[in-house]
């Protein structure tokens, strides 16, 4: 019922009482007074009532959100903020993110429910200063024992005021400690990535450590980790290969045994490739360990050109030589090359005057890397940028590095001249003078080796 409704009834009662059956003027201008005056005062009385339970209700702060860290028992964070730890957990702080209107010190209360529905409670004094969307850090609850978050699931912690209602509640997550070290892969590598090449039958062809790898026919990773796993365990890694030159990536899947011990193990990856031992091209190549797609570790290993990839030498110069008369060239080669080889030197480039020599060679130097393979030299020689002469050459390898003065590793063109139409030799011009060498082998077919640029002048 209206309060109003209430004072009219009372006021026609006194009237009725009074014998007052109908309204003169005077009694109803009596009665509209009392009335205003009885709405006013009813209204401001609401009205300060309102007030005065909306400023009851106001506690001066609010939480925004409220989140976990696991903390030692100094209070320095282990982990950063989150709605999930593990059974492994020594402390568990709440950190809230919260707007303060007031300046004083309030009683907090913080209750932590198990799975279970056993709850545990503590309460602090916090002291609060106007500020807005402020970081705090609430006193953390557990034990150094770790014993205290050991039930799985979900655990509610309620941040309570001064009168016991709920300020803010968030669920935290206890998950067995199974589930972090399956995350990180049961295992923490503790060295680098080490190689080896082994045949189909694991006999080594190449061991640990090896530098550089030729032609490998089974590549086989190792490296030491710490096992995380409490119990022996098959766990299956993924690998992938990736040659850095073509960008190509061999992957395979490979299951491994875990065993359970203090210190450190060696993990060993099998080895991939084929027979033939084509499975890796020249280059670098990056082994990526992975777990469930989490990268565990990485390393890099070398192949080279086998000599039968490389046309079985490694060549070291090619340079053009001008000359007139064939004793010239013969103290040329004698001397100049020869000797220069013999004490384990490169050939340098010389330099030529224009209009001054009517014939020009070319001579190459290599290093035999296996004996006695057939070799095709093939020189091109070019005036200006235009091909003018081409020679081809046979040779064979030597012994590596052999000190024979008469088995040498070095061959020289047959010679170009300048012949007009009338026979006549004319000397080479001023210009820009090139030979590009090609060697072709029974295994591998004509292929580019080196260029030599000499501009004449």
């Amino acid at each position: 019922m209206n309060p109003f409704q209430s004072l009219i009834f009372a006021y026609l009662g006194i009237m009725r009482k009074m014998g007052h059956y109908k309204f003169s003027s005077d009694s109803l201008a009596n009665f509209m007074t009392f009335y205003k005056f009885a709405y006013c005062h009813i209204n401001l009385v609401s009205i300060s009532m309102g007030l005065f339970d909306l400023f009851k209700k106001d506690r001066g702060y609010e939480i925004h959100s409220l989140e976990f860290c696991e903390v030692g028992k100094d209070g320095k964070r282990d982990t950063r903020p989150s709605s999930k730890h593990y059974t492994d957990s020594r402390y568990i702080m709440p950190v809230v993110k919260m707007t303060s209107r007031i300046d004083r010190t309030v009683k907090i209360k913080v209750r932590i429910t198990e799975p279970s529905g056993k709850t545990h409670t503590y309460d602090f004094d916090a002291p609060l200063k106007p500020v807005e969307n402020m970081s705090a850090q609430f006193p953390w609850w557990g034990s150094e024992k770790r014993d205290h978050f050991t039930a799985v699931g979900t655990w509610r912690f309620d941040i309570l005021d001064e009168e016991d209602h709920v300020v803010i509640s968030a669920p935290l997550e206890i998950a067995p400690l199974e589930d972090i070290w399956e995350s990180m892969g049961w295992i923490h590598i503790v060295s680098n990535l080490e190689f080896r090449n082994i045949n189909g039958n694991g006999e080594v062809i190449d061991d640990w450590n090896t530098g550089n790898f030729v032609e490998p026919k089974y590549m086989q990773m190792r490296c030491r980790c710490t096992c995380y796993s409490d119990v022996v365990r098959k766990v299956t890694y993924h690998v992938e290969i990736k040659n850095e030159r073509t960008g190509k990536i061999k992957a395979f899947d490979h299951t491994v045994t875990l065993n359970p011990r203090d210190g450190s193990q060696w993990l060993q990856i099998c080895g991939w490739g084929s027979d033939s031992g084509t499975s890796y091209a020249p280059g670098t190549h990056t082994y990526t360990l992975y777990y469930k797609n989490r990268e565990m570790g990485r390393g890099r290993f070398e192949v080279v050109k086998s000599p039968k990839q490389r046309g079985w030498i490694e060549p070291l110069a090619l340079v053009l030589h001008f000359y007139n008369t064939d004793e010239e060239v013969q103290q040329w080669v004698t001397y100049d090359c020869a000797l220069h080889i013999y004490e384990g030197k490169i050939i340098e480039q010389k330099s030529f005057k224009a209009n001054t020599y009517k014939r020009l060679l070319a001579g190459f130097q290599w290093r035999s890397l296996e004996k006695g393979h057939s070799l095709k030299l093939i020189f091109k020689f070019y005036m200006e940028g235009n091909l003018v002469y081409t020679s081809v050459q046979d040779a064979v390898t030597n012994e590596p590095d052999s000190k024979d003065i008469f088995q040498q590793d070095f061959e020289v063109s047959s010679s170009m001249r300048l012949e007009g139409p009338n026979g006549i030799t004319s000397p080479f011009p001023a210009g820009r003078y090139e030979v590009e060498l090609y060697l072709k082998t029974e295994e591998l077919d004509e292929h580019f080796v080196m260029r030599r640029t000499l501009d004449v002048r």
